[in-house]
């Protein structure tokens, strides 16, 4: 069915929500629920504005909204079409995925598949930190099944001479810490559904043909770059709480 007919008589000028807001919500679970695919165009505007008897500035501020939370994406010259919501936010406390599921009353559990030394490594730099940095990916496990797969990149100063060994069941944040003092202060982390490769299927064990893609940039108290990471969950049902320790 057709987006605008999905959105008729959905707008009521006797509810006490303003009529942009009705329409950001309709619209954004529309997107939500799959009836309005991602990728596909919207209703234009003067469209809209036509079939839903309301004004240019009202599907203006509804747009713009949903544009701001990453619900749609409007091409100069082309309309605006259903986008991935992506979410950010700002974490200012932290503490490793170990800790974190021991907190839960999880058994965590950890495989390493990747570790090598990479020189003058583009991820660090391009936030910042010129230099050569560690690449670890980790097969996270909680309860002894495969949660997600932790993709890391850390300069290299903040835990010289580590080898595969020094990994295998303890905690990134911990060897660091014990090595040099340092420990992660801040971070931002962004938040995205992507469509997972056969590869990563077999990996997770898991028949979902999508997952959330965590990235998170990690700094110290100083400032300076602790990690560039990113984490890909194919469980995005699951009800854990993740709690974030300086």
């Amino acid at each position: 069915m057709p987006a605008i007919e999905l959105l008729q008589n959905k707008l009521s000028s006797a509810d006490s929500t303003p009529l942009y807001l009705q329409l950001t919500q309709h619209i954004k679970q529309l997107i939500l629920d799959g009836q309005i695919p991602i990728g596909s165009l919207l209703p234009s505007e003067p469209e809209l504005v036509e079939k839903l008897s309301i004004s240019r500035s009202t599907v203006r501020q509804a747009l713009s909204h949903l544009e701001a939370q990453g619900y749609v994406v409007r091409r100069r010259g082309k309309g605006t079409y259903a986008s991935k919501p992506k979410i950010k936010r700002r974490l200012s406390r932290l503490c490793s995925f170990t800790k974190q599921m021991e907190e839960l009353g999880l058994r965590p559990g950890s495989e390493v598949i990747e570790f090598e030394l990479i020189a003058d490594d583009k991820h660090i730099a391009m936030h910042g930190r010129k230099g050569d940095a560690y690449k670890i990916v980790r097969k996270r496990y909680t309860q002894g099944l495969p949660f997600m797969i932790d993709t890391v990149f850390v300069p290299i100063y903040l835990a010289p001479g580590l080898v595969y060994e020094d990994l295998q069941g303890t905690s990134l944040y911990d060897i660091v810490e014990k090595k040099t003092g340092h420990v992660p202060y801040r971070a931002t982390e962004s938040y995205e559904v992507v469509k997972l490769t056969v590869q990563q299927k077999e990996l997770l064990e898991t028949d979902s043909d999508t997952a959330f893609l965590v990235h998170r940039i990690s700094r110290m108290m100083s400032g300076e770059l602790f990690e560039v990471a990113s984490m890909l969950c194919p469980h995005p049902h699951q009800s854990l709480r993740y709690l974030h320790h300086s």
